[in-house]
């Protein structure tokens, strides 16, 4: 049931995520290690023109989510339990970066640019009244997605608030993160999230779909347990 539980919050944030046609000019696998104080996971991201898969895993836990672009559904895997679900989502109007929306968010770019795994990327700088964060983006890596379900993400606990500000800010945007830093007043690095590998090439349609041997498991309507509800 933890698992469960934990695998709805990951859900929880695809499915408030701003859906696009998906810009995925590229197809393959992104990488990443994610720290934060003693925690740290690992991040796999899928892509593809159709689809995204994400894996998370923390804890000595795997959590998966599939994003079916054709079907217009998302598919949450509990392999533990061996178990999937299946929520539909509506189709949106992806937005492009625009100054006022980074003013909105305190983030602002820089001009500065770096090269992270042999693809170019840019700086933004992220602002919060305690923290600062850097946020490294590539153009040509698909759509970024987001990594948590805000508070309780997977990384457990309570989100920083500079990350969760730059997140909500480039998720469902084109455009990837491949190197995110964040600073405290003090200047101490407090959490950190960087690609360790890119693997384009052709992906195999099974990936993008729940192994044979899951079950489907069906959310109860919770109208139908209500003692007060009126039948007949």
């Amino acid at each position: 049931m933890k698992t469960l539980l934990r695998s709805l919050l990951l859900g929880g944030l695809l499915s408030a995520l701003p859906l696009p046609g998906f810009a995925a000019a590229f197809e393959g696998k992104i990488s990443f290690l994610i720290s934060s104080g003693k925690n740290s996971q690992n991040l796999n991201y899928a892509l593809r023109e159709d689809a995204m898969r994400m894996e998370i895993d923390a804890e000595g836990q795997t959590m998966a989510s599939i994003i079916d672009l054709q079907k217009r559904e998302m598919i949450m895997m509990m392999p533990k339990e061996k178990m999937y679900m299946v929520l539909p989502f509506k189709e949106t109007v992806e937005k492009a970066f625009n100054e006022a929306e980074l003013k909105q968010h305190n983030i602002e770019k820089t001009g500065r640019t770096d090269t992270i795994l042999g693809y170019k990327v840019e700086e933004y700088v992220s602002k919060e009244k305690n923290s600062t964060s850097e946020i490294w983006v590539a153009e040509g890596l698909g759509t970024f997605m987001g990594l948590s379900a805000g508070e309780g993400g997977p990384m457990g606990g309570r989100r920083k608030a500079a990350a969760q500000a730059w997140e909500n800010a480039f998720k469902g945007k084109p455009g990837f993160p491949l190197r995110v830093v964040t600073r405290d007043a003090k200047n101490k690095e407090t959490y950190k999230m960087e690609a360790t590998k890119v693997e384009p090439g052709k992906l195999p349609a099974s990936l993008f779909q729940p192994p044979a041997d899951f079950q489907r498991f069906q959310m109860p309507n919770l109208g139908d347990l209500n003692p007060f509800k009126k039948k007949g």
